[in-house]
Formats: C-alpha cells, sequence, structure tokens
C-alpha cells in the first residue's frame, strides 16, 4: 500500500491536517477511523477526517533530555506513519489507507502563545455564546471542527503575542513591569478572513471582530515634568486607602516621575526587550495567510471558524440579521494567558546550585515535591540521599544528615520522567497493575515516575495599575489622567 505523506509539523503547533477518500457508490457518507500505526502524540483523527490536537514535545529524547547538539540548535525529524479506515454509514462500502506526517522539534525550544482572556460578568458572556452558538447564522453543517477546543470561541480571547520561546513564568512576570497594566478595548466591524496551505488552498473561513486599542501610536511614556505639571505632592491615609504591594510595585512615597502608556504596542514590545519571540512562525494560519487589509499579527477577536467558502454567508447574517451590540461586550483585561506555562520538562529550568560551607545542613529546594526520587542531589558530582526532604508549598527544603564540606558544590535539580530504572517497567505482557488504552500497555512498580507537572495554561496577572493611578485617585488632578 502506497503511503499518502500529508506533510510536515512542529511540536506545540496545531494539526490542521485532514484525510479524505472517495467512492463511485451513490450516496454514501464516509466516516474516518483510526486503524493502526502511531499518530503524533497529541493528535487524533476525527470522524469527518479533521486530525485535531497540538503536537506533544515528547519526540524523541537522549539521556534524560540532558544531551544537547550544536548549542540546542540541532532539530530532529521524526516520520510518524499510520493507517486510517473509511467507513460509509451503511457499513457497505469500506477501506484503509496508509498517511504520514513528520515531526520537527528543536531540541530545546518551547514556545508559548500570549492570550489576552476577555472574562464579560454572566449577562455579558450570555449574550456573547449565544451570538457565537446562533445555529442560524452558523449552521452545524458550516462549522470548522466544533469539537476541537484549539478553534473554540465561546470564551472570548484575542492573541496578544505569538512564539514566546518560554522562561520561568516569575522571568517573564518581571518584564511586565512599566507598560503592562489593565487595559480596555473597543469592539469594531465585524470581518472575513481565510487560513490557505502553501498551495492555495483554503483550509478554513473566519469570522471575527476588529479590536480597537484607543491608546494606539502613544510613546512608551511620558516625563511629567516635560509636561509642564504643577508639582504634586502625594499622602496616603492608611484609614481611607490600601494599597496591596510587592517587590515589583513601587511603593507610593517613591519618587515616579514618568507615566507608562499601555497601549498594546508598547505592552508587547516591553516584553519582546526580554522575550526571544518568533512572531510570525507561530501565528495562526489565517494571520499568516496573504490577504487584505495586511499579513501578520492582527489585533482581533475570533467569533467563529467556519468550514472553506462558508464564512460570506455568515458574514452576511450577522451583519443583517441580527440585533447583537457589539458594545455590550467590555473588553477589560488585567492578565495574560500563557497557553503553555513552563513545567519540569523543560530544560530552560536551572539547577539550584549551593557551595557548602561545613555547618549547614538546610538548603532550599525550590521544587515542592512529595519524594525523593522525583529530584536529584549531588555534592561535588557525586548523588547523594543522605538528606531529609521537608516538602512545602511555601518554602520545600532538604536537610543533609551531615552537613557538607566547606566549598564543595551542591546541585538539587529536578528529574525529568522516567521509565524502568530497575527494569520493571512493562509493556504489553500478562501480568499487570495499572493497564491504559485497554490495549495491553502496561506500567508496574513504584520506579515508574512522572514530573510534578502544572497546569498548560498559567495567567500572569497585572500587579499593578501604575503607580501613576494611585496618584490622579488621590490628588484629583485632571491633568494626570492617561490620555497618551
Amino acid at each position: 500500500m502506497a503511503i499518502y505523506d500529508l506533510g510536515t509539523i512542529t511540536t506545540g503547533r496545531v494539526s490542521l491536517f485532514k484525510v479524505s477518500a472517495s467512492t463511485t457508490i451513490e450516496n454514501v457518507v464516509l466516516s474516518y477511523s483510526y486503524h493502526s500505526g502511531r499518530l503524533p502524540p497529541g493528535l487524533n483523527i476525527n470522524p469527518d477526517g479533521e486530525i485535531q490536537g497540538t503536537c506533544g514535545d515528547k519526540i524523541f529524547q537522549l539521556d534524560n533530555g540532558e544531551t544537547t547538539f550544536d548549542s540546542g540548535i540541532f532539530s530532529i525529524d521524526k516520520t510518524f506513519v499510520f493507517t486510517v479506515t473509511a467507513t460509509g454509514q451503511f457499513g457497505n462500502v469500506t477501506g484503509n489507507q496508509q498517511y504520514s506526517i513528520d515531526v520537527v522539534k528543536g531540541v530545546q525550544k518551547s514556545v508559548a502563545n500570549m492570550y489576552g482572556k476577555i472574562r464579560p460578568d454572566g449577562t455579558a458572556l450570555d449574550e456573547w455564546q449565544a451570538l457565537v452558538l446562533n445555529a442560524k447564522i452558523f449552521t452545524n453543517d458550516t462549522v470548522y471542527r466544533a469539537s476541537d477546543a484549539n478553534f473554540s470561541t465561546t470564551i472570548p480571547q484575542f492573541l496578544f503575542l505569538s512564539g514566546i520561546e518560554l522562561k520561568l513564568s516569575s522571568a517573564i512576570f518581571a518584564l511586565m513591569k512599566y507598560n503592562n497594566y489593565n487595559i480596555n478595548l473597543r469592539v469594531g466591524d465585524f470581518q472575513l478572513s481565510q487560513a490557505k496551505d502553501t498551495a492555495g488552498n483554503v483550509i478554513y473561513d473566519i469570522v471575527y471582530a476588529e479590536l480597537i486599542d484607543p491608546k494606539q501610536g502613544a510613546g512608551d511614556s511620558i516625563t511629567l515634568s516635560q509636561a509642564n505639571l504643577p508639582a504634586l505632592t502625594v499622602q496616603i491615609n492608611a484609614d481611607s486607602l490600601k494599597i496591596a504591594s510587592d517587590e515589583t510595585f513601587p511603593i507610593p512615597d517613591t519618587k515616579q516621575d514618568k507615566l507608562f502608556s499601555n497601549d498594546i504596542i508598547n505592552m508587547q514590545n516591553e516584553l519582546k526587550d526580554g522575550l526571544t519571540v518568533n512572531n510570525f512562525d507561530y501565528l495562526p494560519a489565517w494571520m499568516k495567510t496573504p490577504q487584505s487589509p495586511v499579513r501578520g499579527w492582527r489585533l482581533a477577536l475570533p467569533i467563529r471558524y467556519l468550514k472553506p467558502g462558508e464564512g460570506e454567508q455568515a458574514l452576511y447574517r450577522l451583519k443583517n440579521e441580527i440585533t447583537y451590540d457589539t458594545k455590550k461586550l467590555d473588553v477589560s483585561v488585567d492578565r495574560w494567558v500563557l497557553d503553555n506555562a513552563i513545567g519540569t520538562t523543560f530544560d530552560t529550568v536551572a539547577d539550584i546550585t549551593y557551595t557548602g560551607d561545613g555547618s549547614t545542613t538546610v538548603f532550599t529546594n525550590v521544587y515542592n515535591v512529595t519524594a525523593k526520587k522525583h529530584i536529584l542531589v549531588t555534592i561535588d558530582g557525586l548523588g547523594s540521599t543522605a538528606y531529609t526532604l521537608n516538602a512545602s508549598a511555601t518554602n520545600p527544603q532538604i536537610t543533609f544528615d551531615t552537613a557538607p564540606a566547606d566549598g564543595t558544590v551542591i546541585i538539587i535539580k529536578m528529574k525529568h520522567t522516567t521509565f524502568g530504572n530497575l527494569v520493571v517497567t512493562t509493556f504489553d505482557a500478562s501480568s499487570t497493575d495499572t493497564t491504559f488504552d485497554d490495549d495491553g500497555t502496561r506500567f508496574i512498580g513504584e520506579e515508574v515516575t512522572f514530573d510534578v507537572t502544572i497546569d498548560t495554561q498559567q495567567q500572569l496577572m497585572f500587579s499593578k495599575s501604575a503607580i501613576t493611578d494611585n496618584i490622579t485617585h488621590v490628588s484629583k488632578h485632571r491633568e494626570l489622567v492617561r490620555t497618551v
């Protein structure tokens, strides 16, 4: 059987692949199912032939991910071959076809997109969902991948920044000190766009609403002395105003002579200055497709993804047959959401290093794990288990039985996912403790360990509106209301 090559996907990206078949028998509706072989991790076949999901990054590893090629630039390709069965609705037509997908992974590149997730009140959210789920505008047979969470629009959100090479969330948060704070956007006109493949074939249509930033074009900051504003003394009365502060929040008695603009572009630039961003590569397909008005990132709120050619009629109905007022949607954003938070399987998580002094036995662990098998502790390169693990959500520590000698190097690191350190992991055998997928894949024994994981999404709350907001609230000086 010939193998049909569907193309290439990079780890961390959403699949847009689709399989299809034809038959000479009339009035036959085909459905598709997985038959055999291996799909790339994270992908699955829908009955309509769409291959859905986000390609996982567990493609190939050496030495628990410690082996590095070409300073992390080298990439590894892997081909996945699988067979799909097409079946007619009455079972009278069936056939198999082999397909292949090539997966490319950059050894040390882990990326995420950052979104502004809008959080309307209950009534506004109900009205929004009534719009995007309106079957008179978006009929069921026209919706693109209705069951794929990557194309769901029931919770309104917009793309803020794409292709961020991940660092610890604390490092990203530290970059949000000045320009990133609460922002209000306006909803503009409904628009239509399309996503196309490299051959020019339409993959899907998208109906979206333009978002308008009222502060667009503002400078990064304005110095108060340059604006000829009056001298200002701020007095904070503890009984009338409470300000929660942390290390990223300038305390009220600190001199603050600049206003930082929170327009979208300045907010993006503040993060780009400290991050590596492959913005264009990780944009959704419809933003990368050449078309009017621009090719590239757009400040836009997706309303509905539709099958090829279905967008024009839906857009017409949206503009002429409904009474939904977009102004009812309060597009207020007080946080960015990462769609791929950094976890313990990324090599960018730094090891913890200390130097022994001959007397200290207690060291901060940082990794809050419940068992010693999840971390690796070395003293001058030699592994040690002569310590007690003190698990804590706020202050995890390890306590050595004997203080490491003066000048010794102590390293604490999180272990990566491991299988069968003591050769007890068994696959497809008759004896079992745990079974997955009812097909005989089995894991036996406690030596099978998985990293501590966190939710793939992580919210980065804006820590402040701005010190100048507190000045305006207290001083009543209208001149300080942000207009830049």
